[in-house]
């Protein structure tokens, strides 16, 4: 999953807290346009020391960074229940309805019927928020629902694209396999690692994280949680 400049810097900004503007430069003229919505975020701010112009992530930004790793911390658990979210929303107000699809696919959710998204996490704070920003109180509806184990792979098929989550998984580990082969030899590891870890976490949000009777047998997907591990191994030293 090749990651976007805003999440390139983003990770920049995390690893080294404080980054000067002629390397920030290196991404050309995207780097204006993140290093602005990180501003308007409340995730970075810039500074000024000695006429040289630095970035420096905020707490804000701490957090936001923290939110987007959630998944590493959830990866492998799995209640038994799915979450549903049904909404009715008119053509009249298609805005609202994109907006809505887009904030419920950063969830992860998957696609069960057009007006009709599922997930295996629990998610209500997350929908409660959406729908008061959405004003939605009256058209958005949660809820929960005991599994059925001779209806998960079917679900699981119909809501998500398995076989492109599964090569995104592949592509991880080749990335992940050569980075570790390569590490001696390449500048700035920490900071690869840490993209690749973020990839991972982007990865798991997508995953609707199979039951455990699924991802025990999925060799490609315990294989991607190992080169978590080293890479996070690698991080910490």
């Amino acid at each position: 999953m090749a990651l976007l400049p805003m999440y390139e810097i983003f990770i920049l900004l995390e690893d080294e807290k404080e980054v000067p503007l002629y390397r920030l430069n290196r991404w050309g003229r995207k780097a204006r346009g993140v290093l602005s919505k990180l501003k308007n975020n409340g995730w970075a701010e810039k500074v000024k020391k000695e006429n040289e112009i630095f970035y420096r992530i905020t707490q804000k930004g701490e957090q936001e960074f923290d939110k987007i790793l959630k998944p590493l911390r959830e990866a492998g658990q799995w209640d038994g229940r799915w979450r549903l979210v049904i909404f009715d929303i008119p053509e009249s107000k298609r805005h609202i309805r994109d907006q809505l699809r887009r904030s419920l696919d950063k969830l992860g959710m998957g696609i069960l019927k057009s007006s009709v998204w599922i997930s295996p996490h629990n998610i209500k704070k997350e929908i409660e928020e959406i729908g008061q920003r959405l004003h939605l109180k009256d058209t958005l509806r949660y809820f929960e629902v005991t599994r059925n184990p001779h209806l998960d792979k079917t679900i699981m098929e119909k809501s998500w694209d398995l076989p492109d989550i599964a090569n995104l998984y592949q592509k991880f580990n080749f990335d992940a396999n050569r980075l570790f082969r390569t590490i001696d030899k390449v500048q700035n590891q920490r900071y690869l690692a840490k993209k690749l870890i973020f990839e991972y976490a982007k990865i798991l949000k997508k995953d609707p994280q199979l039951p455990r009777e699924f991802r025990e047998k999925d060799l490609l997907r315990k294989k991607a949680h190992d080169y978590y591990l080293n890479l996070r191994r690698f991080v910490a030293e």
